[in-house]
């Protein structure tokens, strides 16, 4: 309640801080700490129930915030999807479905220049420092363009001994908020094939080895039993599913490898998630440590997922889950703690009108992304969206929760409808049976509309 003065000057439009002089001080706006791996698939933390990978940091962060279920990447390959999530943006919007090396400038520029995160936050008055591992359309472009500053580009210990130097010399009463992000390789190097790559040792770059390597020599040291227990089982749907049997050859393809192979395969990429987990660790508790959680919002995702011998395939590019599927936690102030959203589907392009949303920078115009913020903060339950749609060089893909139907660019087949509800899996195809035919053609219609919003150029879809 206010006493007589402070009445009266209201009254008269004066606020008590003007009347004696005093500048008010505004709220400070909350750090963004922007954390991603790379492959890393959706169901890689213990606290999604794996029990063959060991995460406590981020079952820990995911304890202090929401954990999105159902978080699909905008592409299944690196560059397109981290594109999305930097600029809220489908790379089909500038031609790319693919990782392109020489992309052309004159698209990038204008896109990356206007709406990607980094010149969102610059502009806003923000600090933004980018360690590790680019993987964007850059060419004649550079990190400087997406609106960060490169510190280093080591994308294994690289990110995380920055932010602990960062954060050790941050004085909250004198520097600007800052929106870090920090990019790590792994658990990628399992693309080396956990030294079943034709190239490994000889033609691949040390980097590229080292990790591969370092898990190579540890398997050596276990004993039979120990390593037996730490293999991931067989996945269930590891036969190819009749739709995608015809789809081998685009992307990463298969591998004509022995069980015991696989299974050291799968043993890996368990131990380069866990890998990579321990330095978000370091990087957490740095932030702790320095007295800047309680200020500052953290996002962790990855840019796509792993086959990981499911359909019997291998790596990413595929518009199955296990390489759309992505983890995706976020903690801060004012977000709910313990959250786990197993209904909204979210997905890449949903991260920079998110970002925005929850430190009150206005979002861009003409995003397709959807801000999370009512679902972090409990205002709402559920999202004001009805499908997602996924993109990759292969074909187009849209999901409304329980069915996915995906229209192919590449190859002979034409389409293929999955019920993930009754076949989780995605063994069944449902395109050519007369019950599904009218749920094909809601979605393929839904998925039209959007491409003209994604694209300039009409996708050759058969």
């Amino acid at each position: 309640m206010m006493n007589l003065t402070e009445t009266i000057l209201y009254s008269c439009g004066i606020s008590l801080f003007s009347f004696f002089g005093i500048q008010k001080v505004e709220a400070k706006r909350p750090n963004i700490l922007f954390i991603m791996t790379d492959q890393q698939r959706y169901d890689m933390l213990s606290c999604a129930g794996n029990r063959y990978v060991h995460t406590p940091s981020l079952d820990q962060l995911a304890e202090n915030g929401v954990r999105f279920e159902r978080n699909y990447c905008a592409n299944p390959v690196s560059m397109p999807s981290r594109f999305a999530m930097i600029t809220g943006r489908f790379a089909g919007e500038i031609g790319y479905t693919n990782n392109s090396t020489k992309p052309d400038t004159l698209r990038v520029l204008p896109v990356v220049r206007e709406s990607s995160v980094g010149n969102l936050f610059r502009n806003a008055g923000y600090e933004t420092i980018y360690s590790g591992y680019p993987g964007f359309y850059c060419g004649r472009t550079n990190i400087e363009d997406y609106g960060f500053v490169q510190n280093g580009t080591d994308y294994y210990d690289g990110p995380a001994n920055f932010a602990e130097s960062f954060f050790a010399g941050y004085k909250p009463e004198e520097d600007k908020p800052f929106f870090l992000y920090l990019s790590f390789m792994n658990p990628h190097d399992i693309c080396y094939g956990a030294g079943f790559d034709p190239r490994f040792p000889d033609k691949l770059r040390p980097h590229q080895i080292a990790a591969t390597q370092k898990y190579i020599d540890f398997h050596k040291t276990l004993s039979e039993e120990e390593y037996r227990n730490q293999i991931p089982p067989v996945p269930a749907n590891m036969e190819p599913n009749g739709a995608y049997a015809e789809m081998k050859e685009i992307g990463s393809g298969s591998r004509n490898w022995t069980e015991e192979q696989w299974n050291f395969y799968r043993w890996m990429y368990c131990r380069l998630v866990e890998d990579v987990e321990k330095q978000i660790g370091r990087i957490l508790t740095a932030l702790a440590d320095a007295g800047l959680a309680d200020n500052t919002i953290v996002v962790f995702t990855s840019d796509h997922g792993e086959m990981g011998q499911s359909h019997g395939l291998v790596f990413k590019s595929q518009l199955l889950e296990e390489a759309t599927c992505t983890p995706l936690i976020i903690a801060g102030p004012g977000i709910q703690k313990g959250i786990v959203d197993s209904e909204n589907l979210t997905c890449g392009i949903d991260l920079v009108p998110t970002m925005c949303d929850l430190v009150g920078i206005p979002i861009p115009k003409g995003l397709l992304g959807k801000s999370l913020k009512p679902i972090l903060t409990g205002q709402s339950v559920k999202m004001s969206r009805n499908h997602i749609i996924v993109e990759s060089s292969s074909g187009y893909q849209i999901h409304d929760g329980r069915y996915k139907y995906t229209a192919f660019t590449r190859g002979d087949k034409k389409e293929t409808l999955m019920d993930i509800l009754s076949d989780p899996g995605e063994m069944s195809d449902k395109s050519t049976d007369p019950v599904y035919r009218a749920i094909k053609s809601h979605l393929r219609n839904l998925l039209m509309k959007d491409l003209n919003k994604i694209t300039q150029n009409a996708p050759m879809i058969k």
